[in-house]
């Protein structure tokens, strides 16, 4: 590529230009070819990289480390300038450079920089100290999310010997918003962004429990963030040895997130309309909670009220009888509020706490209102056992001819792209004017449904019309040979 200057850009944009090539192919005065193609033309960028073999060193150790420029500088943990290369000449863009550690040199942390007048970003650091394997480590059982609905929350935090046995000692926690507000030794001023400390000693388990009080997080005041940390230094009894740990934890506010799960968009009238929806902050599940369905028909809304499950989830089953083949809505709700005209703060709060799942409900179409609906399996089906499925029908007599006393039903089962199973059953009929029942299928499952199996189900009538439904089964991942 040749010289290219790319336009003036912002600051930090990427110094990239959209250029084209143009090629014209004549033959004497005719045009015979000509062609145009974007490119992408990228500035080049000079990148230098320093790096040592490890981050931490014993005295005595030899640390080596890479880079490329024509003065490197080592320094000391006192600021003196310890060794220096001048005129560094890499082979292929890297070089490698050595320095031994003396036994008695200090310990601390050492900087390599690249030319000391050039900017900061241009140096690497290493340790160098005295290090041992810690004998205990500490573990921490923390909730996934803290919700500001709660009034407290508790966590656990354990010490544990590298061969598994509880560590017996005071334990010191501390609750703080930034990594930046960690304790330290040689500070002893409190930090304005640290939210608390406890104090407790270790149970025969070798565990503390902790009881946080939610109003000590301020998690409604202006400065909210949306998540802390938890850190614990745990002294062990009788030799002083200590060993920290820290752990992040995740704050919600009501922001609840509602979904419905394998929702038919269709729903067949006089048949119920069975559905789940889930509730979930941060993906964490909303349990034992009273939530809302509202569903609107014709512009007429109904609130129902049920509890979310320990999935956060909820099961519905709802009355289709007068729903009169209109499009319906339903409408997954957090909570309900009465909102008064004027009440911002009311309106503030709402849209921060409710979030809402929405969907529209469409009939299936039917010219005789002939349906068939099979009841859902939710659960996996294990193999080399016979499953029975139900079938609910309502059907219109004058699709049937006037002597009938029986309608056959007819099934396939597909799996993996081809047909697995197929076959009919007859179902005793009666003389009403609508005919209205259910009836059992029993099938077989075997290695040749896994993992998932589709049944479709169907009658045909005297007038050709068909009435017709499908559902998947999940099938264990079983095979033929054990």
């Amino acid at each position: 590529v040749p010289a290219f200057v790319p336009r003036e850009k912002q600051f930090n944009e990427p110094a990239d230009e959209v250029a084209s090539v143009h090629a014209v192919i004549h033959r004497g005065e005719r045009v015979n070819y000509e062609g145009r193609k974007k490119v992408l033309v990228r500035g080049q960028n000079a990148r230098i990289v320093i790096d040592t073999d490890k981050p931490f060193y014993k005295p005595g150790e030899t640390g080596t480390n890479d880079k490329v420029y024509p003065l490197v500088l080592l320094q000391d943990p006192k600021g003196n300038w310890i060794s220096q290369w001048v005129d560094v000449k890499p082979r292929q863009g890297i070089v490698d450079l050595s320095f031994p550690l003396a036994s008695e040199a200090a310990m601390g942390k050492y900087t390599i920089k690249v030319d000391k007048d050039m900017p900061r970003g241009l140096e690497a650091t290493f340790k160098m100290e005295e290090y041992e394997l810690p004998k205990f480590e500490l573990v921490f059982n923390v909730p996934p999310l803290v919700t500001t609905s709660e009034e407290e929350f508790q966590f656990t935090v354990c010490g544990r010997y590298t061969y598994g046995k509880p560590v017996q000692g005071k334990i010191k926690v501390t609750l703080i918003w930034s990594l930046m507000d960690l304790p330290k030794q040689e500070e002893n001023r409190i930090l304005s962004t640290r939210i608390g400390e406890y104090m407790s000693q270790m149970n025969k388990k070798g565990c503390a429990n902790f009881t946080v009080d939610m109003d000590d997080l301020e998690v409604n005041s202006t400065a909210y963030r949306s998540s802390f940390f938890i850190a614990a230094e745990l002294e062990e009894e009788g030799t002083g040895a200590t060993n920290m740990g820290i752990v992040s934890a995740a704050i919600a506010t009501k922001m609840v997130e509602v979904n419905f799960v394998n929702l038919n968009p269709f729903y067949k009238l006089g048949f119920p309309y069975m559905g789940k929806m889930c509730f979930t902050i941060n993906d964490v599940p909303v349990k034992n909670h009273t939530v809302y369905l509202t569903v609107d028909v014709n512009d007429v809304e109904t609130h129902l009220p049920y509890i979310t499950d320990e999935k956060g989830e909820v099961h519905f089953s709802l009355d289709t009888a007068k729903w009169n083949n209109t499009l319906v809505s339903l409408r997954g709700r957090y909570s309900i509020v009465n909102i008064t005209e004027g009440d911002l703060y009311t309106v503030a709060i709402v849209h921060q706490e409710v979030s809402t799942g929405f969907n529209w409900l469409k009939p299936f179409y039917s010219e005789s209102n002939s349906f068939l609906e099979i009841q859902q399996v939710e659960e996996e089906l294990p193999c080399d056992q016979e499953q029975e499925v139900r079938v609910d029908y309502i059907l219109d007599r004058n699709e049937l001819d006037p002597g009938a006393d029986h309608v056959d039903f007819y099934y396939l089962v597909v799996s993996g792209g081809r047909i697995v199973l197929s076959g009919q059953t007859q179902v005793p009929v009666g003389q009403d004017e609508t005919l209205k029942g259910s009836f059992s299928l029993t099938l077989p499952i075997s290695s040749e449904l896994a993992p998932s199996a589709r049944l479709l189900l169907y009658a045909i009538f005297a007038d050709g019309e068909v009435a017709a439904d499908v559902d998947v089964f999940t099938v264990s991942r079983c095979f033929k040979h054990k």
